[in-house]
């Protein structure tokens, strides 16, 4: 079974989180207050930002242990970051081609709902369709372990709710682990199998949804 065990701390400005928590197979959301760490610690878990100190493992495999890692290119991670930074002169189409071939962009396209948009480039888009590609470009590998930090943040509410249900979907097919940051409670408790909360310098997993802790 595919496993992330994270136990670790990481460094937020001049503060730290203190991370213990495992999360299997399916979604697992991670809820608190802003500027609790969950960015940060999505980022050291797919290998942008370093571990103070401690250990990230998934699937049986070391990918970060006190300072040191695997580099991120060589996680099998898919990463969706609040800032959609999509490159201004490609098209959506262009986006997601070096990930994946025709049939999973097409795909992704008709599951996530912007087929419409495979020709047109970012400065045509709004803050949720960009979203949207980003999501899809995380996701185009089919990587085991997918990390998304508010991915759908810019979307309504029955917006949040489809691509949250796509997410799921399309995840279950392969076995993805699923690390989603959300302060929407709908989203979470609608789509969630396990939960974190980031909170006090402490994430760790709580038996139900809480934004804010």
């Amino acid at each position: 079974m595919k496993l992330l065990q994270v136990a670790c701390t990481v460094s937020i400005g001049g503060a730290t989180l203190r991370a213990a928590f495992e999360a299997a197979a399916g979604i697992t959301a991670i809820a608190g207050p802003s500027a609790a760490g969950k960015t940060t610690l999505l980022r050291a878990i797919a290998g942008l930002a370093p571990l103070r100190e401690g250990t990230i493992s998934f699937a049986g495999r070391v990918l970060s242990k006190d300072g040191a890692g695997v580099p991120a290119g060589e996680r099998d991670a898919g990463y969706a970051p609040q800032e959609t930074s999509l490159w201004p002169h490609r098209t959506v189409r262009q986006h997601l081609l070096p990930f994946c071939d025709a049939a999973r962009i097409d795909a992704l396209a008709g599951r996530l709902d912007f087929a419409h948009l495979l020709e047109r480039r970012p400065g045509s888009l709004s803050g949720g369709e960009r979203q949207r590609v980003s999501l899809a470009r995380a996701m185009a590998r089919r990587p085991l372990l997918l990390l998304l930090d508010e991915p759908t943040s810019a979307l309504d509410r029955a917006s949040r709710i489809a691509i949250g249900d796509a997410i799921k979907r399309d995840a279950a097919e392969y076995g993805a682990v699923v690390l989603l940051v959300t302060h929407d409670r709908a989203e979470a408790e609608r789509h969630a199998d396990a939960f974190v909360r980031a909170c006090d310098g402490v994430a760790r997993s709580v038996e139900g949804f809480d934004a804010q802790a």
